[in-house]
């Protein structure tokens, strides 16, 4: 009989505390749970997620490099589950070009569903393939 691995997912606070390492009693705990959760059968990480974690590493003054690295790096560790890793790397590379990564996750997840274009007030995300400005009057 064939035992069953579970996969587990990963809020943004234990992420956060894995990939920086900045609180002594919550890291060692987060690092515990990845690596356990790596052995037990895997890591999903929800798009939320990614983009919860882009977001927050802004507060960390780290470069937009550094914050792409830290994220491409986990996306890329054996045993991590993305939804769509090609669409993933995609918006990463976009968020190191100077996208937002929610916005690119937006878009690789409508494109995907052939949803286009995507509607957005965001003129810097309208210069965006596939997405279009709506007029503000």
């Amino acid at each position: 009989m064939l035992a069953l691995q579970a996969v587990r997912t990963l809020d943004t606070n234990v992420v956060v505390r894995l990939l920086i390492g900045d609180d002594p009693q919550q890291t060692p705990i987060a690092e515990q749970a990845f690596l356990e959760a790596i052995a037990g059968g895997g890591v999903y990480l929800p798009d939320v997620v990614l983009a919860e974690v882009a977001w927050v590493l802004r507060g960390y003054d780290l470069d937009r490099s550094t914050r792409y690295q830290l994220l491409e790096r986990l996306v890329r560790t054996r045993g991590v589950v993305v939804e769509d890793i090609d669409a993933v790397i995609d918006a990463l590379e976009q968020f190191r070009a100077g996208g937002d990564l929610a916005d690119q996750l937006i878009l690789a997840r409508a494109t995907a569903a052939g949803a286009l274009p995507v509607l957005s007030f965001d003129r810097r995300f309208s210069a965006s393939k596939g997405v279009e400005l709506l007029s503000q009057g």
